[in-house]
C-alpha cells in the first residue's frame, strides 16, 4: 500500500520536479520537503492542500483514501476529479424531499467513485469466448 510519503515522491518525480523546486512553489524551506518525504515530519493540513493543488490531485488521493486504480488514464481521473471537486456538484440532491447532509453528500461521492471504477474495471476485462457458452434453453 502506498504511503503519503511514497505518493508525494512519485508525484514530484512524475512532474520532473526537484525538492528545491517544490519547496519554492510551496513557499517553505527546502529541508521541509526532504523531512516530509522521509516521514521525519508530518504534513500540516495547509501543506497537504498546497501539495494537492500543485500536483492537481485530491487530498484524498494523497492520503490514500480514494483508491484510484493504477490503470486509470489521466483523462478518466481528471473527469472524475472535476466532478468530485465541484463544490456545487451535489447541490439539489435530496432523498424523500429532504436535502442531503454534508456527510451524506460525502458518502454519495465516495459511492459514485467506487461505481465508476468498478464499471471501468469490468470494461477492461476480456469477454469469455461465446462458443463455449450455452444458449437459452440448451440443457446439454
Amino acid at each position: 500500500m502506498a504511503t503519503l510519503q511514497s505518493r508525494l515522491i512519485d508525484l514530484r518525480e512524475s512532474k520532473n520536479m526537484s525538492q528545491a523546486e517544490l519547496a519554492r512553489r510551496m513557499q517553505v524551506d527546502g529541508s521541509i520537503i526532504s523531512k516530509i518525504e522521509s516521514g521525519a515530519r508530518k504534513v500540516s493540513s495547509e501543506e497537504l492542500a498546497k501539495l494537492a493543488s500543485i500536483y492537481e490531485v485530491t487530498t484524498d488521493y494523497l492520503l490514500g483514501i480514494n483508491k484510484t486504480p493504477a490503470w486509470a488514464t489521466e483523462k478518466q481521473v481528471t473527469d472524475l476529479k472535476d466532478w468530485l471537486d465541484d463544490p456545487d456538484a451535489m447541490d439539489g440532491f435530496s432523498f424523500g424531499g429532504t436535502d442531503l447532509t454534508e456527510d451524506e453528500k460525502a458518502k454519495l461521492k465516495m459511492s459514485m467513485t467506487q461505481i465508476f471504477w468498478d464499471r471501468l474495471e469490468l470494461d477492461r476485462m476480456p469477454m469469455p469466448d461465446t462458443k463455449y457458452m450455452r444458449k437459452n434453453g440448451d440443457d446439454k
